[in-house]
């Protein structure tokens, strides 16, 4: 098989869309290097294609640098379903066997043409980390880039951190923020999710302490001062004699100062007219422009300044400077200033709030004579400004601190990060009791799962056929089967459930009967997907296929998905009958991180699954309904229970319990309640009550689950819905409803003539 042939191939596995790229033609003529590099560039644009990844990841396999192939192959699962994922993994077992530990990624998050600052550090971290820059246009893109790395850094606090903070992402992973004296003074730092944010460093201890009087949300353990440093390799020193050349560099707006900065100039002039100003900068704002040129003639300065623009050398354009002069009102460092003074270049720097807490106070002037006195002073010390430079802002020593904060995130992410190809665990809990017959099916379609990463729970009530014998075969030849066996029959499914819940060692469980069976062997794949698509899930269920005694599908319940408040007013309306199965796929954590349990309550023997769904609505879980046959349920003559005496009161116990923690207005939603009065509103929610549990009892007196008994044992049956019945018209009256007297006297009188 060629190489073209072989990756066609792999694409055709992973369900991956085959285009004849130019790339691929590259790979059919063996020209590696070229194909590299067309997919980088194509990456520049797309970097988490999945098929530029997985060709990438083939062309260094091929190339046989095999831990840059697994690092690709290992960004590709993280967008892949699940299904691809671990077709993925056992197409390259043998490569993530040996190459299990992937280099640390680190995202970086920037706007387009603010990455000054930025491109230095993930110069520095390149050389140890993964790195990514990603220029973001459109906020979406920081789903994905988020989704690939280990740590997420954005490099200003600004509406991208506003987003990813917002993510669900962001509780996963670690993020940190790069804070610039800009942001400070805007609304951004109000929209961030700041609990979702590890760590927030400041280049200034005076911005920090500014942050920390406007946010009260932000903790002192979330931030970290690390000051920008200048590489001291870029900037040329020398010892340098007093001159006469004063620099400004910088954009010309009111951040800077520029109005203080021409009277300053114009004081320095008048006291030796040999200085002259040179200007690298930019006009932000064309009022300043005309400002400056009318102001320059009226104060004779024509021949001593000089507006020179922007520079890109600065190292180069400094070196004839002996001066370089700030009259900014806040900065959170200035670099400009910083580099001047690696070069051996005198600072001149206005008292800008904070200055003196990143300054030595030598170099900052409050007045304009005391400027005056600065720069005409015969003090002048090249030496001095390189070295407070060099031990207190040196690009090394800053990149030092940044590489250890970096590093400690790092091995707590390595700590908790699973590999890509280690999918969650599934406890399939299957619950037994006298069903042997039915065994087989029921364990062969979980087995036969293609989910890989399963273990099985089976909760045996005592079983008095040979149960036993045959769970005891099975897990002869299938050790993920765990048994727990009951001394005594409990007769309950719900404390059966809360035991597999308590015991499951997966993180995510399936209860399932053992007289019914998994509809499909792609059943968990299909539920993990919901999950994985939409990480906030609790809980997933889909439809269900009737099958009959032989398994011989009869027919199909077809389920939808609720609101929350469509659940709760369904069940009242059905008589405390549940509107969708407990028969899916539960995560684990929405219990065991809220030390909640399976209810299981003698009292309520044969209505558990729809207490126990209204109590996780209580509790706010997260429900979907996946649109496929997943379980099969089979229809026989123990599948059905006539034992009307338990049945009556657990539906009791469901409504009951609906009344005492729910809204009117939500269980019963057709009445206008916030028109009434409270006394008529009480009046009126106990009367309808009522009438619901006497419209219940003639139904039970009516229907199928009491044709086998006599009146009088239909009556002994229904009692309990009577007497609540009654309970609720006694409130009804005692709450001022009179009103309902005549229509409570007529229902009785109905219920009477049925019980006859």
């Amino acid at each position: 098989m060629t190489p073209k042939q072989e990756l066609e191939s792999l694409f055709m596995i992973l369900e991956l869309e085959w285009n004849e790229d130019e790339w691929i033609q590259f790979i059919s003529e063996d020209k590696w290097t070229d194909a590299e590099q067309l997919i980088k560039t194509k990456q520049m644009v797309k970097p988490f294609d999945l098929g530029l990844l997985i060709g990438l990841g083939f062309i260094y396999e091929k190339k046989r640098l095999f831990q840059e192939a697994c690092e690709l192959y290992d960004d590709a699962a993280q967008f892949m379903n699940l299904m691809q994922k671990e077709k993925l993994f056992r197409e390259k077992h043998r490569l993530f066997e040996k190459y299990t530990e992937t280099r640390p990624k680190i995202v970086f998050f920037v706007k387009p043409n603010l990455d000054t600052f930025l491109n230095p550090v993930i110069e520095y971290f390149s050389d140890s980390y993964r790195t990514m820059k990603l220029i973001i246009t459109d906020l979406k893109q920081i789903d994905d880039g988020m989704k690939w790395a280990d740590i997420c850094w954005f490099e200003w606090c600004d509406n991208l951190l506003i987003y990813g903070s917002k993510l669900p992402l962001a509780e996963k992973k670690t993020m940190v923020c790069k804070l610039h004296s800009y942001e400070a003074f805007t609304s951004y730092i109000y929209h961030v999710r700041w609990n979702s944010v590890d760590k927030l460093i400041f280049d200034g201890e005076h911005i920090k302490e500014y942050v920390f009087d406007q946010v009260k949300s932000l903790q002192e353990e979330q931030t970290i001062t690390i000051a920008n440093g200048v590489d001291l390799d870029q900037y040329t020193f020398k010892q340098r004699e007093k001159g006469f050349h004063i620099a400004y560099v910088g954009y010309i707006n009111y951040k800077k100062g520029p109005m203080l900065l021409l009277q300053a100039f114009k004081a320095i002039y008048d006291r030796d007219p040999r200085y002259k100003l040179f200007i690298a900068g930019r006009y932000q704002d064309i009022r300043y422009q005309l400002y400056f040129k009318q102001m320059i003639e009226e104060l004779n300065l024509t021949e001593n300044v000089y507006l020179d623009g922007w520079q890109t050398d600065m190292n180069q354009y400094l070196e004839d400077k002996h001066y370089l002069i700030s009259t900014s009102l806040l900065e959170s460092q200035q670099m400009s200033i910083m580099e001047a003074m690696a070069k051996g270049i005198k600072p001149l720097i206005h008292n800008f709030y904070g200055a003196k807490k990143i300054y030595n106070q030598a170099f900052v002037w409050n007045t304009i004579d005391e400027l005056v006195d600065m720069i005409t002073e015969n003090h002048y010390s090249s030496n001095q400004y390189r070295t407070f430079i060099e031990e207190h802002y040196s690009y090394k020593n800053q990149m030092e601190k940044i590489s250890h904060l970096v590093h400690h995130f790092i091995k707590t992410a390595r700590n908790n990060k699973k590999n890509n190809f280690s999918l969650p665990k599934i406890t399939v809990g299957i619950v037994n009791y006298n069903y042997s017959r039915f065994l087989d099916q029921c364990l062969q379609s979980v087995l036969h799962q293609t989910y890989p990463n399963i273990e099985i729970i089976i909760v045996d009530d005592h079983s008095s056929d040979d149960s036993v014998k045959k769970i005891e075969a099975f897990q002869e030849n299938y050790p993920q089967i765990k048994t727990i066996y009951h001394q005594k029959n409990i007769g309950m499914a719900d404390a059966a459930f809360s035991e597999i819940f308590e015991k499951a060692s997966g993180e995510y469980v399936l209860p399932v009967s053992a007289d019914d069976f998994l509809a499909h062997d792609n059943v968990l794949f299909d539920f993990m997907e919901c999950f994985v698509e939409q990480e906030d899930l609790d809980y997933v269920y889909g439809d269900f296929l009737l099958v009959n005694s032989d398994g011989k599908t009869i027919g199909k319940w077809t389920y939808k998905s609720y609101t929350e408040d469509e659940v709760i007013c369904r069940i009242f309306e059905r008589k405390g009958s549940g509107v969708f199965p407990m028969v899916g796929l539960f995560k684990l954590s929405f219990y065991r991180n809220h030390n909640y349990s399976w209810i299981a309550d003698p009292k309520n023997l044969y209505a558990g699954d729809t207490l126990n769904s209204i109590v996780n609505i209580e509790r706010g879980w997260n429900i979907h309904y996946l649109n496929k046959p997943v379980y099969c349920y089979r229809r026989h003559q123990n599948s059905f229970t006539y034992d009307i005496d338990k049945r009556i009161p657990s539906i009791i116990y469901v409504m009951e319990y609906i009344i005492e923690h729910f809204s009117e207005e939500v269980y019963l939603p057709f009445i206008k309640w916030r028109e009434l009065k409270e006394t008529q509103k009480k009046a009126l929610k106990y009367f309808i009550i009522g009438k619901v549990y006497s419209d219940t009892a003639i139904e039970y007196q009516n229907n199928g689950f009491t044709r086998h008994l006599d009146q009088e044992a239909k009556k002994k049956c229904v009692h309990p819905l009577i007497e609540k019945m009654q309970h609720y018209f006694d409130l009804s009256l005692a709450s001022g409803g009179g009103t309902y007297l005549n229509s409570i006297n007529h229902i009785k009188e109905e219920l009477n003539q049925v019980l006859k």
